[in-house]
């Protein structure tokens, strides 16, 4: 999977550095880090707010979602456990991304 991902890192700096016609591909991963990085900040420094929303233009949202605490029966011993409160950041595509999604 690191592969695939590393892969299409690489080809967004390579779209960026035709896009913004820059002299080299040094420059577009530079500026590519940059924008990830600053996405991801963003995105830290809001992780408290519940349903704190981080919307891309034409590609899609970021929305940090939090779920509180409940009981979980265990199997077989029908022992009640609490399953402590979670935090995630969901990804909802938008545009063209959202119009070729496809739903099984």
């Amino acid at each position: 999977m690191a592969a695939k991902a590393r892969a299409g890192m690489e080809e967004l700096a390579m779209r960026v550095q035709a896009a913004l016609n820059l002299g080299t591909r040094k420059e577009a991963d530079c500026l590519v880090n940059v924008f990830v990085s600053c996405l991801e900040d963003t995105l830290v420094e809001h992780l408290d707010e519940d349903g704190y929303y981080l919307k891309l233009n034409r590609v899609g949202k970021l929305i940090v979602h939090h779920r509180p605490p409940r009981l979980k029966k265990v199997g077989f011993s029908g022992e009640t456990r609490e399953i402590p409160p979670k935090r995630k950041v969901k990804f909802i595509g938008l545009g063209r991304l959202r119009k070729l999604e496809r739903y099984c």
